[in-house]
């Protein structure tokens, strides 16, 4: 009787310890006020400690608001300011000296190229003379940030350049720099920027390709290519401790160091899949807002029950330093197991099992196989696309010709592999 007293005892306590560590890493992603209303693409910036969050799409298809809410994490409250004059969304935007520059997007009246300075101090709104583009530059392919006492302002011209521009804050001039040319079509397409050591860098892109990092000097007024970055588009970059940390579409937060120029990701609770969303980093912590969950396809519209911010201190954080990997980390970041690339004879029987319990079953070469398994250890760190094509082969039923499944990442609980002798 003793005996089973003490291990029932020490399953309790292994129980116990177990339930403390889903809690442990449950609570590091804390939930916090929801946004007044729905947005996607909105401008967002930083002043004073408090988040601004301006325009952006709503709900209802091809409409932009001008609504101005701020957000004060020292109270998890938002308030309503001063409306921006114009309606819109997929806008380049820059804060500097205390003052958030929205420049270009889209309108409810199309494409603009006005330019609109908010101050919060005053909780005014004043117009600027238009940006100096001679096409009209769409929404989500205009990017803004500020180095030194100028604004760098980046948008698309064609399918193979973007034209950019300064704008000095003091004399209130537009200067014409060196155009950037880049070779995968889509490279500045949902983008994301940041700056690092007064260089301005442009990661993402929408095409599920490895995109090029493309970074700009002001001083040498040039563009040169730094290694690979993120792929697809319409993520959220914000430069912390001399990295850049990229956060969307993927579920963990990618870290990209501009001198190794590589890409890592953090071990740290999955978040929600999302695109166009705004993100700020106030007190070494990390704020996640807005935007909406993942699709292959992006219109610009906000769902009507995503209204989720988010946060995450990011001291508790392995963050990589000097581009190396933690070592831990590749135990921990992944429960994906390594593709068995020792072999491709063979066939195998590949279970997949969905979220909601449904069971896939395919007959597949190894080769196949190995062709999944390969895209999920991608896909779980961040790369390429949310899909997987699966060729039923002669398992299709009806007068088909063929017959393909396509599974969905974010919908895998789990799968197995039955390699047949």
């Amino acid at each position: 009787m003793k005996k089973w007293f003490i291990v029932f005892f020490l399953f309790v306590i292994t129980l116990f310890q177990s339930l403390q560590t889903v809690s442990a890493e449950t609570v590091e992603w804390k939930e916090r006020a929801d946004l007044p209303e729905p947005r996607v693409g909105a401008s967002s910036g930083v002043v004073d400690g408090k988040i601004y969050v301006i325009g952006g799409g709503t709900v209802k298809s091809g409409t932009y608001g001008n609504q101005t809410f701020v957000y004060d994490p020292k109270t998890n409250e938002w308030t309503k300011k001063a409306d921006m004059p114009t309606e819109r969304g997929g806008a380049a935007t820059v804060t500097v000296d205390d003052k958030i520059y929205v420049m270009g997007g889209r309108s409810n009246d199309g494409v603009v190229k006005t330019v609109e300075v908010y101050d919060p101090k005053k909780d005014m709104w004043e117009k600027l003379g238009d940006l100096p583009f001679e096409k009209m530059v769409p929404a989500y392919k205009i990017y803004a940030e500020a180095i030194g006492k100028k604004i760098y302002v980046v948008g698309f011209a064609s399918n193979s350049y973007a034209t950019t521009y300064s704008y000095d804050l003091e004399t209130k001039k537009w200067e014409k720099k060196q155009k950037l040319n880049y070779e995968v079509t889509g490279a500045v397409t949902g983008a994301s920027t940041a700056v690092i050591d007064n260089k301005l860098y442009i990661l993402g892109g929408t095409h599920y390709i490895p995109q090029i990092v493309y970074v700009y000097d002001p001083e040498k007024d040039t563009w040169v290519e730094n290694g690979k970055g993120f792929t697809a588009g319409y993520y959220s970059a914000l430069a912390y401790k001399g990295k850049i940390l990229m956060t969307g579409g993927v579920n963990r937060i990618k870290v990209y160091d501009p001198k190794s120029q590589s890409v890592t990701a953090v071990t740290n609770p999955k978040v929600p899949y999302r695109m166009a969303h705004s993100s700020a980093i106030i007190d070494d912590t990390l704020y996640v807002i807005g935007g909406r969950e993942e699709t292959s396809s992006f219109t610009g519209s906000a769902f009507s029950k995503f209204k989720s911010v988010m946060s995450i201190s990011l001291k508790g954080l392995n963050i990589p330093t000097d581009g190396a990997e933690n070592p831990e980390d590749k135990d921990k970041g992944s429960t994906t197991p390594s593709e068995d690339n020792s072999t491709e004879d063979g066939d195998a029987l590949l279970v997949v099992t969905m979220v909601n319990g449904l069971q896939k079953e395919y007959q597949l070469s190894m080769k196949e196989v190995n062709g999944f398994l390969k895209w999920y250890k991608q896909r779980d760190a961040g790369e390429g696309p949310g899909f997987y094509e699966i060729d039923e082969h002669d398992n299709n039923k009806g007068p088909f010709e063929s017959k393909k499944d396509y599974v969905v990442f974010k919908n895998i609980l789990m799968y197995e592999v039955n390699k047949y002798k």
